[in-house]
């Protein structure tokens, strides 16, 4: 694993909010351990009660999580329509 993903796991687990947005935009391509690094973040943000969101993955991200039957369990929403929802958040989101 890289340090970009030791990173977003330490931000994660130090964090106060309890949902929690992954940007994929500038990620092209994903391996395992990224997915389960996704997974990861699924389970602690249930487990605090709070929601992970997957935006903007490239299509052939999406694809890959299609194929490991990841969009059945993982949340995707567009970017835009986040930033609309989240004004119920009151602020207490955390963007990656």
């Amino acid at each position: 694993m890289g340090v970009e993903a030791e990173t977003l796991r330490c931000m994660a687990a130090s964090r106060p909010e309890r949902n929690l947005v992954v940007d994929l935009q500038q990620v092209q391509a994903i391996d395992a351990a990224g997915l389960g690094l996704l997974v990861e973040l699924h389970c602690h943000a249930l487990h605090n009660a709070g929601d992970l969101t997957i935006t903007n993955p490239s299509p052939r991200v999406r694809r890959l999580m299609a194929l490991t039957n990841l969009e059945s369990v993982l949340q995707f929403d567009e970017a835009r329509e986040f930033e609309l929802a989240c004004d119920s958040c009151n602020g207490r989101a955390m963007t990656a």
